[in-house]
């Protein structure tokens, strides 16, 4: 019994160790993970993320990035086939910090880990419809993310995660509560803070730039990330729009059609989302330019693909649009 006791106080004194040095620890190999991912090298990324979650089973820093990993294909691919994955890693992720903050509260990474997993939940939730339950999850979430700030600042990742959620809070009742400039600063002091996110951040950057009318600014943002991540579809695609909305019509075309033929010829493909935003595009490019062909002949393409049910709500207002194409 009291040898029992013994090892319980060794493991408690090794907790705060693993708390604030695992993520220092592995912060390279974690971003060489992140990196073969925009690579698109995703079985090397993989290969990475299952080697920290088994080298760390008591620590939620392995299943965090299972998650993390499976989240970003989902957004690479535009699909919902991850969606349990995700579900099931960051619920362990959430458990795992839970039980290291019964010995610290204060601990600003397990709140992280926390806070992050339940806002990643809640965002699955709200593409289910489950608004009440994702809004429930997002706030939960916050509140860990807050607290993770408020014990440790240098954490640019949680201040991605903040100024997101400040920004569209603020987006939807703007006329009455605007924090968006606080926002759009604590997102892009998150760029050069964040331990990994950052050109997830630029990225979000771009497209709160883009949903606040600043489209100019979220060229830029595409521009910075296409100087390390050239022919990553998921900045060509914030490039292609911005210059879409400056009605720079010639520039967005060519950017349109490189993606179209990219994601045409990907070897992997889980939806046409993208191939139809790629037709949607180009079919108001050629509307606006007048030429009713090309028009006409991309319109088509994208009313033709295969979507899904859950595909067709989420594109509703695309599809509405093109069905509304009328020529002068």
């Amino acid at each position: 019994m009291k040898f029992t006791g013994m090892i319980l106080m060794s493991f408690l004194c090794f907790l705060p160790v693993l708390a604030s040095d695992i993520e220092n620890k592995e912060l390279n190999r974690i971003n060489s993970a992140v990196n073969l991912m925009y690579l698109e090298k995703f079985e090397d990324a993989l290969s990475v993320f299952s080697s920290i979650n088994e080298t760390y089973p008591d620590h939620p820093i392995g299943h965090f990035f299972m998650g993390y990993y499976y989240n970003f294909l989902a957004s690479f691919y535009e699909t919902d086939k991850f969606d349990s994955k995700i579900v099931l890693f960051y619920d362990i992720a959430e458990k795992k910090a839970d039980f290291h903050l019964e010995f610290d509260k204060n601990d600003p990474w397990m709140n992280f880990y926390k806070g992050a997993s339940l806002i990643n939940r809640g965002y699955l939730l709200s593409k289910d419809g489950r608004r009440f339950s994702a809004l429930s999850k997002t706030l939960d979430g916050i509140s860990y993310i807050k607290e993770s700030l408020v014990q440790g600042e240098e954490i640019g990742d949680a201040k991605l995660l903040y100024g997101t959620y400040l920004f569209y809070r603020s987006d939807m009742i703007s006329w009455i509560w605007d924090k968006r400039p606080e926002a759009v600063k604590i997102v892009s002091e998150s760029i050069e803070r964040s331990n990994f996110s950052k050109y997830l951040a630029i990225s979000t950057l771009g497209w709160i730039y883009i949903d606040y009318e600043k489209f100019g600014k979220a060229e830029e943002m595409a521009d910075l990330a296409l100087e390390k991540y050239p022919s990553s579809h998921l900045f060509l695609f914030l490039k292609a729009r911005a210059l879409f909305e400056q009605n720079k019509f010639d520039a967005s075309e060519q950017l349109y059609l490189k993606l179209l033929s990219k994601i045409e010829n990907m070897e992997e493909k889980h939806s046409n989302i993208d191939l139809f935003n790629s037709c949607y595009f180009l079919s108001r490019i050629y509307y606006e330019t007048s030429d009713h062909e090309k028009c006409i002949e991309f319109k088509k393409n994208a009313l033709n693909l295969d979507l899904t049910s859950r595909e067709k709500e989420i594109l509703k207002k695309r599809l509405e649009c093109l069905n509304d194409l009328k020529f002068r």
